[in-house]
């Protein structure tokens, strides 16, 4: 069944869906907003024709602020009087901790297009790729308002760029620049504003030309496998080579490849 979302505008080009994000006039995250972009990833999962998701803002210059605060500051009051078993079903009752990547086998794309902080930007973070414009930023800044990252944050930035950069993002709660996303591989990109929609829209295209398992099972091997002791990293990798090697693509690939003389230009143009 199709969703009607009430916080996303959903465009498509193609094999490439959009969500367009849509919470004026602050354009703030709620728990709503991010149950509905779940919802729009896992159908998006089950659609054979699409291959790459985007996320954006249906704004440029105004991407998402933060998650609401006056929602945490009710969440806040109310646990004052629960009792630790309340605690522990409210907790319960949230999404599963994980990134939109897990929602999916397919590549999930941050377009930042405003400035992104707090739950919004653990939500890029939860992406397999971001590009950024040049004139947006992003941060955790919830040190200032007496609380950690509770949307992944300390997770996510301390695997992308280890644990003392981490730290430092973290509790400074400073506004991360463009270029300085870049330089710290929190971003594939740093665009000029009118080059990063048709920057990103190239590399969706790209990504969705390519064998489909094959990019399935990249992000399967990096994403599982960066969690998991080195040894068994390698182990989940052959098994999932071997899965590709299987498949039919994979063959018919292989073999234009060696009728080509094993060289890489000459195949695109047998396949052309």
């Amino acid at each position: 069944m199709e969703i009607e979302p009430r916080f996303h505008k959903v465009e498509k080009d193609g094999p490439v869906i959009i969500w367009k994000f849509d919470n004026p006039p602050q354009n703030m995250a709620t728990l709503e907003t991010s149950i509905e972009l779940i919802s729009l990833v896992e159908a998006f999962d089950q659609d054979p024709e699409l291959r790459v998701g985007i996320v954006t803002s249906a704004t440029p210059g105004k991407f998402i602020q933060h998650f609401d605060v006056s929602v945490l500051l009710g969440w806040a009051e109310v646990m004052q009087d629960s009792s630790e078993e309340e605690i522990q079903q409210q907790l319960a009752a949230l999404p599963p901790p994980q990134g939109l990547w897990g929602y999916t086998s397919k590549p999930v794309i941050c377009a930042i297009n405003g400035p992104v902080e707090g739950g919004g930007c653990e939500m890029s973070l939860g992406c397999d790729f971001r590009f950024i414009s040049r004139d947006a930023y992003m941060g955790q800044p919830e040190v200032g308002a007496g609380i950690i990252p509770g949307g992944g944050g300390t997770q996510f930035l301390s695997r992308l760029v280890g644990v003392a950069r981490a730290m430092e993002l973290c509790m400074s709660g400073r506004q991360i620049p463009a270029g300085e996303a870049e330089r710290l591989g929190l971003v594939v990109a740093a665009c000029e504003p009118q080059e990063l929609m048709p920057t990103v829209m190239a590399f969706s295209h790209d990504l969705a030309a390519k064998p489909q398992m094959a990019i399935a099972n990249i992000k399967k091997a990096i994403h599982q496998g960066s969690s998991m002791p080195l040894q068994d990293g390698l182990v989940l990798e052959r098994k999932l080579f071997f899965e590709c090697l299987r498949s039919e693509e994979a063959m018919t690939l292989m073999r234009i490849y060696v009728e080509a003389g094993q060289d890489r230009e000459k195949m695109k143009d047998m396949k052309n």
